[in-house]
């Protein structure tokens, strides 16, 4: 498994500007990409999924199946949709998953809400080009946001094939290298926001950003991320920010984030959703003093404590 940062910011986009420096790392707003084996995974797409279609497209991935994960609706983790130019590709498969926000239950049983939300967010007079009109093949699943769900994907003759928990016997005949496993992880956040984790032979990434722990660990973090080699965690604020205005705003700190980390035993910790208003200077006082923290902890997990960057790989 190969994970790929495009965006780490939270919020809004943050480009350097005389006497405010981000391109150390980086001023896209989220958007991740992992390669497991065949599959192609999209972790959200903020801003950064530009630069990330961009470069697919210089790669010539054209006529293939990608997963997107959509964490939640909020813009800087949408706004990218619409400059993401393998979704203009015809031959192109997207499957797109994301859940039900509480105020959609019960809304049109015919059209999936995932496409609903979406459409929503890129229509007339916000958007010059409809959703519905991206040529991409688009196929959508809608989960529960405050209970847990494991599907699957299995990978036949490049394509990609959805398998739902109750179906996942399946799996069980296949060869290993072309099965990947997924499980939702119900996040705190206004409006809502489900992680994801991804299981591939027997590596694993937890993706969970846009989570504010406050005075206690995730309980669902903590079992469905249980000895995970890589955890992503929304690390935005500073310690006084939180204890301000912010509080609620649903993001953490970066010293959260180890708490998170230790307390399910993650190999490594990615800390990731940077506040706009924090330049490259901000974030290395943070990083170091993250990495103090962590050095202070008992625990022998996680060995390893880094923020994200733009244009980075880290292999799993």
């Amino acid at each position: 498994m190969k994970l790929h940062a495009f965006g780490i910011r939270g919020s809004l986009p943050s480009p350097s500007t005389r006497g405010f420096k981000t391109s150390a790392y980086g001023g896209n707003t989220t958007s991740y990409y992992l390669e497991a084996g065949p599959f192609r995974i999209i972790l959200d797409m903020g801003s950064g999924a530009r630069p990330l279609g961009n470069l697919l497209m210089s790669n010539g991935v054209i006529g293939k199946s990608f997963i997107f994960l959509l964490t939640h609706y909020h813009s800087d983790h949408t706004q990218g949709i619409g400059f993401f130019v393998p979704l203009y590709i015809k031959a192109n498969t997207f499957h797109i998953h994301g859940f039900t926000p509480d105020e959609r239950r019960g809304a049109d049983p015919i059209r999936n809400i995932v496409l609903q939300c979406l459409e929503e967010q890129q229509s007339s007079p916000y958007f010059p080009v409809p959703h519905v009109s991206l040529p991409a093949e688009k196929l959508y699943q809608a989960h529960d946001r405050m209970f847990s769900e494991v599907f699957y994907y299995l990978h036949r003759d490049g394509r990609y094939m959805y398998i739902s928990e109750k179906e996942s016997a399946e799996t069980k005949s296949a060869d290993p290298k072309d099965v990947a496993k997924v499980t939702t992880i119900p996040l705190s956040h206004p409006n809502g926001c489900i992680g994801y984790r991804i299981d591939y032979m027997n590596k694993s990434l937890a993706f969970c950003t846009d989570s504010e722990p406050l005075a206690f660990t995730n309980d669902r973090i903590n079992t469905l991320c249980k000895d995970v080699d890589l955890i992503v965690l929304d690390g935005q604020y500073t310690a006084k920010q939180l204890r301000g205005q912010t509080q609620t705003f649903g993001h953490g700190t970066p010293e959260l984030c180890v708490d998170q980390a230790v307390a399910c035993g993650a190999k490594r910790l990615l800390i990731t959703h940077f506040d706009p208003g924090h330049d490259d200077a901000k974030l290395k006082e943070m990083e170091e003093a993250c990495i103090a923290y962590l050095a202070k902890q008992k625990k022998k997990t996680p060995a390893i404590v880094e923020f994200a960057r733009e244009g980075r790989t880290w292999e799993i």
